[in-house]
Formats: C-alpha cells, structure tokens, sequence
C-alpha cells in the first residue's frame, strides 16, 4: 500500500477536526511546527508534522496549556507527550469496544428476560407457540 508523503492543509485540517486558520496560527506561534512549502507557496504536511500537531492539539485541548506553555514544553519533552498521545489514543479505543460490547450484551440479557422457559413442564410456551 503507497502511502501519501505530503498533505495538503485542508486535508490535515479535517483530520484534526480542526479550522484551517488554527493551523495556519499555531504554525506561526510554536515554534517546531514548520511545514513545508511548495515553489507555489502551499503547505505540505508529512505525518511527522501532523504527529506534531496531534501533540499541539492534546497539550491545548486536555493539559489545557497556553501557546508558550506548549512551545516550552515541546522544547523539554516531546517525544514523551507523543507517546502519551498514542497510548491515551489506543485507551479510547478500546473504551469504545468496550462500550460496543457492553451495549451489545445488555441487548442479550434483554431478549433473555423476556423468553422464560419453565423447566417442570411437560409443554413449554414461547410467544403463544408449543414447544415440545
């Protein structure tokens, strides 16, 4: 499978589910994030960037850190956050199979509770039917 080298902003954008503009902002204030640019003037992502901006988006959204804060810490200990990033990625994951499963078993236990087979009798009725 060939996989893209380079991603355009709006592809990255929708990505991170997140307005070009902030990608456009975030690449003036932190300092690391610098994506390449065509003889035309646009921006190409790698995956290396977007790594990046995955760090940037966590660091802002869930450690609720300040554009300086972030660049500090980027600084200090980026490749520590990245790995954090997946870890608590993959941990979302699995909470929502989890949570998939668990739907899945309460509609089981459902149905369930509705059929009650007597084990005493002869004849056993299931929705108006004999069973024999």
């Amino acid at each position: 499978m060939i996989q893209k080298k380079y991603f355009s902003i709006r592809e990255v954008a929708d990505l991170l589910k997140e307005p070009q503009s902030t990608l456009r902002f975030w690449e003036k204030e932190i300092t690391l994030l610098r994506p390449s640019k065509s003889a035309g003037g646009t921006r190409r992502y790698t995956q290396k960037d977007i790594d990046l901006l995955r760090q940037i988006q966590y660091l802002i959204n869930e450690q609720h850190l300040t554009l300086a804060g972030v660049n500090e810490r980027l600084g200090k200990r980026g490749d520590d956050d990245a790995s954090r990033i997946k870890v608590i990625e993959t941990l979302k994951a699995v909470r929502k199979e989890l949570m998939d499963i668990r739907h899945a078993l309460n509609s089981v236990e459902a149905f369930q509770t509705e059929v009650i087979i007597d084990p005493t009798d002869d004849a056993t009725e299931v929705e108006g039917k004999q069973i024999d």
